[in-house]
């Protein structure tokens, strides 16, 4: 990977941008919570509306992935060959005006609950356990602790790519179609904003929640490097306990480990191979898939594997196609 996929005069103009940051040949798997993997072609960080504009009129139609806290990404080791795109500053203001709250597309998920909470605002405390952002929290409907970005959702402010372009579009939670940990946000769509109708409750009561969740899930789940969950649960039953029935909690493969608390996390270690990880979610979705007929998807954004067993395991290809 380099950035010899960036042309000179596509260099040029992007250093002509305000408020646009780029850094050609940039790490990648280390701004990811497994933190493996290679280098990405260019890391660009918008910090204005403005800016973002300009910026993807330049590189469409060219690849682009939005990277949020890195908490739903895995990268090959060989890394990947196009342009990684970070928001910040305008993109992670909190506002909060008559019962309506505009959260920017950078601002972490955590952050926006304890904020929230101490404001006497509710509705977004199920958010503290999930180290995202409000922008990967609209394309895949997080959710957790009985809520979701859907049941607080009013509507939400993107760039949709079409036909070679980018438009700016305000879309209802509707007109998103969001479901379980999904939407009809396409890969090179980037949310900016996002505003939802919450609640106001006495902040003592919300912050006793937040604590509850966090409490939780630190005796539940493992922390060190991993993306959470990495199989979306199955309809009415849980891909950990799949996991588990065969065998599999425990299960090591290089540097990669199902991890021995929850059988839904793999592990990396520390200086791991993205390559190793990759191939233990192969590897069990294979077994699991083999041994009780069913298919599980992954829930992870795969960046610089191989197409066709990425797009299988996201669940994009027919059973025979492997």
């Amino acid at each position: 990977m380099g950035a010899s996929v960036i042309e000179p005069e596509l260099k040029a103009l992007l250093g002509e941008i305000d408020d646009v940051d780029v850094v050609y040949d940039a790490e990648f798997g280390a701004m990811t919570t497994y933190r493996v993997g290679g280098s990405c072609a260019a890391m660009i960080t918008a910090k204005s509306s403005a800016g973002l504009g300009k910026l993807l009129g330049l590189i469409a139609p060219r690849p682009i992935y939005v990277l949020g806290n890195g908490s739903n990404t895995l990268v090959a080791d060989r890394g990947w060959d196009g342009v990684v795109l970070r928001l910040a500053e305008e993109f992670e203001q909190i506002e909060i005006s008559n019962g309506l709250v505009r959260l920017g597309a950078a601002v972490s998920l955590p952050i926006a609950a304890r904020r929230l909470a101490a404001a006497g605002v509710g509705g977004m405390e199920w958010a503290v356990g999930i180290p995202g952002t409000i922008g990967g929290a609209i394309k895949m409907n997080a959710g957790g602790h009985g809520s979701d970005t859907a049941t607080w959702l009013e509507t939400a402010e993107l760039y949709r790519f079409s036909d070679g372009r980018y438009r700016l579009q305000d879309v209802t939670k509707d007109g998103l179609a969001l479901r379980y940990r999904a939407s009809n946000v396409g890969d090179l769509d980037v949310v900016t904003s996002a505003t939802f109708a919450l609640t106001s409750r006495e902040s003592s009561e919300l912050k006793q929640k937040i604590n509850d969740i966090v409490g939780w899930r630190r005796e539940h789940q493992p922390g060190g490097q991993n993306a959470g969950s990495v199989f979306v649960n199955p309809a009415q039953d849980y891909s950990a306990r799949l996991i588990e029935s065969i065998g599999m909690k425990g299960f090591r493969l290089g540097t990669a480990e199902v991890s021995s608390r929850h059988a839904n996390f793999i592990q990396a270690d520390p200086g791991g191979s993205g390559d190793d990880v990759f191939e233990l979610i192969w590897m069990v979705q294979q077994r699991v898939e083999k041994e009780l007929g069913i298919r599980l998807r992954t829930e992870i954004r795969l960046m610089g594997f191989d197409p066709e067993r990425s797009r299988y395991l996201k669940g994009d290809l027919s059973d025979d196609s492997h």
